[in-house]
Formats: C-alpha cells, sequence, structure tokens
C-alpha cells in the first residue's frame, strides 16, 4: 500500500525518555512529518534491571502524548525482545503494509531536512536494483577533491537512520545460511571486510552469541547482492546517545561527522550514480584497524578517569 507520497516513520524506543524526547522534536522539525504516518516500538523491560519497568512505563507514557504526524501507531512490548527482535519484526510488519520505510532509533537527532532526503531518495531509486539501503548518517569526509554530489554509493550500510523497500527488505537471510562457507575462507573474508575491517569479526560475533545485531546479517545480505547504500556526503543524522546509560553505545564515539541542520536547496544525486571507490575508503575510514584501536583505548582512559 503507497497511499502517501511520504514513506512511514518507524522509531524504535526502549528505556531512555530523554533522548526520545530529543529525537522525536528534530523530527518533527522536518515540514513532511506532519504528512507522514509515525510508528514507535517500544520494547520491554529487561528481567532483573531494577528500575528499568518504571523507565520503560515513563518512555510509553510519553509515547501516548506525541501529536503533530499525520497518524501515531505504538505497540509496547510485555517482554523484552532486544533490540534486533524488535527491529526485524517491526519493520517487517510497517514494510509489509507500506512497502517502504524510514526507522530511526531513540538515540538519533535529525536535520530538518532528513525527511526530504529520504523520501526523494526512495522514491529515485526504487527501481535502482544495485541500491538496498538509504541512510540519513554519513561520515565527516576529506579531500573528496571534485566531487560534485550530495550522497555517495557505499559498501557498507549504515543503522543509525536508514530506509528501505520491501522487496530489498524480503532479500535478507536473517539465518545466513551460508556462514559456514565464509567461516572456512580468509578470501571471502576479506572480501566482506572492504566494507570495514570490522565486518566478519560482527558476523562470527553473531554466531558466537556475543551479539545480537541485525544489522551485520542486513550489511551481509548487501553484501551478498553486490548492492550499495546511499549516504549523504554532509551527515542528516546525529548520534547522541553514546554514554553511560546507552545499551549498546556506552564508549567514546570515533565517529565523526559534519552535520547539516538544513538544507538548502535541492539534492543533486543522479539516478545513474556509481560508486566512488576514493569517496568509499574516507568513508569507511572510522572502522579501520587503527581508529578502531584508538576508540578503545580512549573509552578506557574515560572509564579510568571518570571511575
Amino acid at each position: 500500500m503507497k497511499d502517501s507520497k511520504y514513506a512511514p516513520i518507524i522509531i524504535f524506543a526502549f528505556n531512555r525518555l530523554e533522548p526520545l524526547k530529543a529525537t522525536v522534536s528534530s523530527v518533527l522539525s522536518n515540514p513532511e512529518a506532519s504528512e507522514s504516518d509515525l510508528f514507535i516500538f517500544v520494547d520491554g523491560p529487561r528481567p532483573n534491571k531494577e528500575g528499568e519497568k518504571d523507565k520503560v512505563q515513563s518512555v510509553q507514557g510519553f509515547v501516548k502524548t506525541i501529536s503533530g504526524f499525520k497518524s501515531l501507531t505504538y505497540y509496547f512490548s510485555d517482554r523484552n525482545k532486544g533490540l534486533a527482535g524488535s527491529i526485524i519484526s517491526g519493520t517487517t510488519e510497517v514494510i509489509n503494509k507500506y512497502g517502504r520505510v524510514i526507522v530511526l532509533e531513540d538515540d538519533l537527532y535529525v536535520s530538518q531536512s532528513f525527511l526530504r532526503f529520504m523520501n526523494e531518495m526512495l522514491e529515485k531509486f526504487e527501481c535502482v536494483d544495485k541500491v538496498m539501503q538509504i541512510s540519513g548518517y554519513g561520515t565527516l569526509l576529506t579531500h573528496i577533491g571534485s566531487y560534485k554530489y550530495h550522497a555517495y554509493l557505499n559498501l557498507r550500510a549504515r543503522s543509525w537512520s536508514w530506509a528501505t523497500w520491501k522487496n530489498r527488505w524480503d532479500t535478507v537471510d536473517w539465518d545466513v545460511k551460508d556462514y559456514n562457507q565464509i567461516k572456512k575462507s580468509k578470501k571471502l573474508q576479506c572480501e566482506f571486510n572492504k566494507g570495514g575491517s570490522d565486518l566478519f569479526g560482527m558476523l562470527k560475533g553473531y554466531f558466537d552469541h556475543t551479539n545480537n545485531s541485525w544489522y551485520i546479517r542486513f550489511d551481509y545480505s548487501m553484501h551478498k547482492q553486490s548492492k550499495y547504500s546511499i549516504q549523504p556526503v554532509r551527515s542528516l543524522v546525529r548520534n547522541d546517545g553514546f554514554g553511560t546509560n546507552a545499551t549498546h553505545c556506552s564508549g567514546y564515539n570515533r565517529f565523526k561527522i559534519d552535520f547539516e541542520p538544513a538544507h538548502e536547496g535541492d539534492f543533486f544525486v543522479p539516478l545513474d550514480l556509481e560508486p566512488n571507490m576514493s569517496i568509499i575508503k574516507n568513508a569507511i575510514r572510522y572502522n579501520s584497524i587503527p581508529y578502531r584501536i584508538y576508540g578503545k583505548i580512549v573509552s578506557l582512559l574515560k572509564v579510568l578517569i571518570f571511575k
């Protein structure tokens, strides 16, 4: 069903009230918000987490008061599904009805031009098979030379804001049925890691039960299909979720961005956009081994200093 020119928006939330308020407020700063359907999925509290039930209930109470969108639909889980379970089931439910979705989590602050960019890219690239995903997030690019477009193709998907279509979402192999093949092949691992030195390690971590990431399975499916993610040269999303209260991002944020509060004029992104390897390498450098080591050292120092 595509009865609106704007894709529905999904926000996944949990137990952080103030970050969610900031996310919602930033989305409402977009002119398109009043004509967009909003779906919010709030995960349930984890067992034996003191005080978490009250925090989740506070989030639920706020969600019921949200206004300013075309419509509001919310789902409150009685049990804790975890982020991966929430995202896969929630996205599937909405995308099966609407055919496309824009997805946010409760720690992201978006530009006033975020919804315009996401909807324009969803419309423009719907029939371009090599595009698997749109994201409003992009890392800081340096030395881009004469690159003249407002977005680029990236080998690596993004989880800090994204959009896709049902026919792409349905191709994701959430079971990663060929995992044993890549597990045994250094060549295949190196091919996957062209999108960042951490990718195969994250996939292995999923099977070793050290993470429960929906993202790495999505990214691997994108890689297997030789598809790309479209991302803006100047980021239209800022991640404010790093800190001690975060579930997944409690350390130092090594990812730097050039945040664009509002984009003046049109987004110049041609339909025949081709991958630019210089731009891609620049974009994924934060996932290189030196940057990852630096991030871990700074996170450790912060713990020691503020302990």
